[in-house]
């Protein structure tokens, strides 16, 4: 008899998103036999999200082409849901989620009616950091905590077998009827030959999963994980807390297995046109050497696509360029997490202990070979001030970044800096995490939560318009809802220079 498993994420964007997870256990499902069914809640209203915020900010260029979306009234998310659990009859439901999804799953999920049958399984960053709250809900049969491969492999295998599921190692086994919870010890971490051993499964998604809008034309890109972990310990991150988290339970960096890459880079050329490769890995330029050249190496003779990577301004230097070089690339893309301009900030704060020059210098050297770059901005950070702030804007203007992506620092769960905020009395601790442009939740008596707001939307356009604008711009940071029509005045001035700038930048030239 054919097992059926039902895919649900909780997607709070108003874009098409392929999550890392969902296709590694499609993956596994499929070489199992599963019949499987994929649900997100893309096409339903929700409010704005960061990418559509970032945009009104001057952080994403206007008037892209856009994909013409329908979207569907948000009451209609729990009526079609239901249909789709009650038609397809799942004998498992597996939901994965970070903190922000999680959050607007409950929103919605509590009032499904699932099969008695159906064990509903849930897994991701948030229940792993957040494992008491998501078990008191008594609205699933397990949670999943730390590396889920091979506990969902276990899952499923065991379900077959008709075997009991309340002592899987890496869960909690939660009887919703009577409350009582089975805390199993954790997984060991996989080694670096597991990690990648199942090919992901990308046939739950279709072409929209792959369509982003990108220099004012509609692009197919594709999203890859070639690492995993980040040998950097920021207070703020997840990957920080993750690591921690996993302590002595094995390895936690991992750098893909080149065959597995380019076995997947060939698969969904074909399948869906991808003309643009985005990896996920945060610090691309942080792995071996003889990975890096071999990849290269490959990348030039099979693939020469362009590439959008991460890494740190430590990684950039004049042999890891020329490597990039290498690739054969027509370009290639550098986002760097800055984060803030004030070395206080950096060091006592995140725990970043680069100097601002080291940032200034890394910029420079990428712009002088004329790649593309990105740079990330937090503001809102425990103990920061408009100064603090402010040398983050001037950081910025020095830059010079081709694309420049700010966020808002939320307290996520399992994150040191979470506990800094819970301890000096900065968050309460039943408040819920924004979105990374939704605003701040921490309660300063430096700086308020709507002035951090306020700074977030004019950021961009104090750090891109000539300072004798500073008096305007300070008048729609001050009082926006009276001055929109300046304020999106000044966002298409913004673009206007940006645009002559950048017809002065040098070309990316690749190895022949």
């Amino acid at each position: 008899m054919t097992k059926k498993i039902f895919f649900l994420f909780p997607n709070t964007a108003n874009n098409p998103t392929v999550t890392t997870s969902i296709p590694i256990f499609s993956g596994i499902a499929k070489e199992l036999g599963w019949k499987q069914k994929y649900f997100d809640t893309t096409w339903y209203q929700k409010t704005q999200d960061s990418t559509e915020g970032k945009e009104k900010t001057g952080g994403f260029r206007p008037g892209f082409v856009k994909l013409e979306r329908h979207y569907l009234p948000k009451k209609r998310l729990i009526s079609d849901l239901q249909k789709a659990i009650d038609k397809f009859s799942p004998d498992i439901l597996a939901i994965t989620t970070m903190s922000p999804d999680y959050e607007f799953l409950m929103t919605f999920f509590p009032q499904i009616k699932v099969p008695a049958k159906t064990i509903t399984i849930i897994g991701g960053v948030h229940v792993t950091f957040a494992t008491d709250e998501v078990v008191k809900s008594k609205l699933f049969d397990i949670a999943c905590v730390g590396q889920g491969e091979n506990t969902f492999r276990e899952i499923l295998t065991r379900y077959e077998q008709k075997r009991s599921l309340k002592n899987i190692q890496g869960t909690y086994f939660i009887n919703k009827n009577s409350g009582k919870v089975i805390k199993n010890p954790r997984r060991k971490m996989l080694s670096s030959e597991e990690v990648w051993k199942t090919d992901a499964n990308y046939s739950l998604f279709d072409d929209s999963y792959f369509t982003f809008p990108f220099d004012g034309k509609m692009v197919k890109m594709f999203k890859l994980e070639v690492g995993r972990g980040c040998p950097f310990n920021c207070s703020y991150c997840g990957n920080t807390a993750l690591k921690e988290d996993s302590a002595g339970l094995g390895n936690f960096l991992y750098a893909r297995d080149i065959d597995s890459i380019f076995r997947t880079t060939k698969k969904v050329i074909e399948k869906y046109k991808i003309e643009m490769f985005n990896f996920t890995d945060e610090c691309f330029l942080a792995r071996p050497k003889a990975w890096l050249n071999e990849f290269a190496k490959r990348w030039h003779a099979e693939v020469r696509r362009p590439l959008f990577i991460q890494s740190r301004p430590e990684t950039i230097t004049e042999e890891n360029i020329q490597l990039l070089k290498a690739c054969g690339a027509p370009f290639v893309q550098v986002g760097l997490g800055v984060e803030s301009g004030s070395e206080k900030i950096l060091h006592e704060v995140c725990n970043r202990m680069m100097k601002v020059d080291i940032i200034i210098k890394a910029y420079d050297l990428l712009n002088k070979h004329g790649a593309r770059t990105n740079a990330y901005f937090m503001l809102g950070f425990p103990h920061e001030t408009r100064e603090d702030i402010f040398e983050t804007i001037d950081l910025c203007r020095r830059i010079n970044a081709d694309i420049n992506s700010v966020a808002i620092f939320q307290p996520l769960p399992g994150s040191k800096l979470r506990k800094v905020c819970l301890d000096e009395g900065l968050l309460d601790e039943e408040e819920e995490c924004s979105t990374y442009t939704g605003g701040s939740i921490l309660k300063m008596p430096q700086i308020s939560a709507e002035e951090i707001s306020n700074l977030f939307r004019v950021f961009l356009l104090y750090a891109k318009l000539p300072k004798s604008y500073y008096p305007q711009i300070e008048k729609c940071e001050k009082d926006y809802e009276n001055n929109k029509e300046l304020f999106e005045k000044l966002v298409k001035l913004r673009w206007k220079i940006e645009d002559k700038n950048k017809k002065n930048k040098r070309k990316w030239v690749t190895k022949k």
